[in-house]
């Protein structure tokens, strides 16, 4: 019979208590799970974040896909919090490349066809994560935006267009996940392609993606402001955190965050967003 001392030192100890459920193997550590995103991020992204489509089409059956499948059989319910943004970030971000190089060569995300019956690309299935065929906009919008309040989110999801953030060379992790998503920031924020604070005197120009989704960053554009003003120095913080600037916001470049290798025909002047 067990008796109880038995069952603590087992626990305490490493013992088959504490190798998984049942007995199994332990549980895959984070960036394990991410690996293979790894690995694929760092030999076809850029130093400015850009992909080449090109060789990733190409290889896309074995560096890719097996990665696809594990996001497919991971139940990322059993993970901690920071564990499943990470993992739901890293789906979005994998699919959108397969969405590109299944369609490849595409100037932009957009010259993608929607579902039948109409829509854009982000409501198309690109497949399974968790065991159920997704759509970029349900990653994005009904499982990240609804159960992770982070805003922080709008700096990481790459939707292979010049605008969005650049893509990490690296996979997102739960144990680093902070501060990936605040070097993402500030990047992102610095960057005077997609954003200009200051702009002119009294004035910033941001990102449209600021204005498409500046409800998750506060109700006004003052509050806007203050949830940007950490990620500056000086006068342009306080001026920031004052809520201070008059606030407009950039075109939206589509074109397709290809590298210099593989720029295909996009016309890099195409700007145009909703």
């Amino acid at each position: 019979m067990w008796t109880l001392v038995g069952l603590l030192c087992m626990i305490s100890g490493g013992g088959a208590l504490a190798a998984g459920p049942l007995g199994g193997p332990p549980p895959t550590s984070d960036s394990t799970r991410h690996a293979a995103f790894d690995r694929l991020l760092e030999q076809f992204v850029d130093a400015r974040g850009d992909v080449d489509y090109a060789a990733l089409q190409r290889q896309a059956d074995s560096v890719l896909a097996p990665y696809l499948q594990a996001l497919a059989d991971t139940r990322p319910s059993m993970l901690d919090r920071e564990a499943r943004l990470a993992f739901w970030i890293n789906a979005y971000n994998a699919y959108t490349l397969k969405l590109i190089v299944d369609h490849y060569p595409v100037a932009s995300i957009r010259d993608i066809d929607g579902p039948p019956g109409g829509g854009t690309p982000f409501e198309r299935p690109v497949g399974p994560v968790a065991d159920t065929v997704r759509t970029l906009d349900e990653i994005e919008h009904e499982i990240i935006r609804e159960r992770f309040d982070e805003p922080r989110i709008h700096f990481a999801l790459v939707c292979a267009a010049k605008s969005c953030p650049r893509l990490r060379r690296e996979a997102y992790t739960g144990a680093q996940l902070d501060a990936q998503l605040d070097a993402q920031a500030r990047r992102f924020l610095h960057a005077a392609p997609k954003n200009r604070i200051p702009d002119r005197e009294g004035a910033i120009a941001l990102s449209r993606i600021l204005k498409w989704y500046g409800g998750d960053f506060g109700p006004t554009p003052a509050a806007i402001q203050r949830a940007l003003a950490p990620y500056f120095e000086g006068s342009v913080r306080d001026s920031l955190a004052q809520g201070a600037y008059t606030v407009r916001y950039r075109p939206y470049d589509w074109t397709l965050n290809a590298s210099s290798l593989d720029r295909g025909d996009g016309d890099p002047e195409r700007a145009a967003g909703p």
